[in-house]
């Protein structure tokens, strides 16, 4: 577990890693409403490098959320995801892509009452390939909850 002051500049995590199947790219496509045709239609599909449907960008920044989170480096002091101040997307995540998501703790601002701090989440899949890398706020509460 890591609450606020024990997580330091410049840690560095892995998450577990995760198989990504189709099964989970059609419910993302579903649940979030995607209508282009590069999710939907497998003729447009074939005209394109990928080669099989890509998951949505948000889609993979929520399957990074969910691996961050079973690093079980944070505790009841966590607040929430406070936002995103970069993100960017390098290689699609396909149905097989084995994938796990490196953390650096970039930052840490103690200034206010809820504290703030700035992490990179780097996802990454078994071919070594950067996905997608992103720069995290989380939220912190001042004290542990009991």
């Amino acid at each position: 577990m890591g609450t606020f002051d024990d997580l330091q500049i410049g840690d560095r995590f892995t998450s577990p890693s995760r198989v990504i199947t189709a099964e989970d790219i059609d419910a993302l496509v579903c649940v979030g409403g995607y209508t282009h045709p590069l999710f939907t239609d497998p003729t447009f599909l074939a005209g394109t490098p990928f080669g099989s449907t890509p998951m949505p960008g948000e889609g993979a920044l929520h399957i990074m959320g969910g691996l961050v989170e079973q690093t079980d480096r944070f505790d009841g002091t966590v607040l929430a995801l406070g936002g995103f101040e970069s993100v960017s997307f390098h290689t699609p995540v396909v149905a097989g892509d084995d994938v796990h998501v490196e953390v650096e703790v970039l930052a840490k601002d103690e200034k206010r009452t809820v504290r703030v701090m700035t992490m990179r989440w780097t996802l990454h899949n078994a071919r070594g390939n950067e996905c997608v890398v992103a720069v995290s706020t989380m939220l912190f509460t001042a004290e542990a909850k009991g």
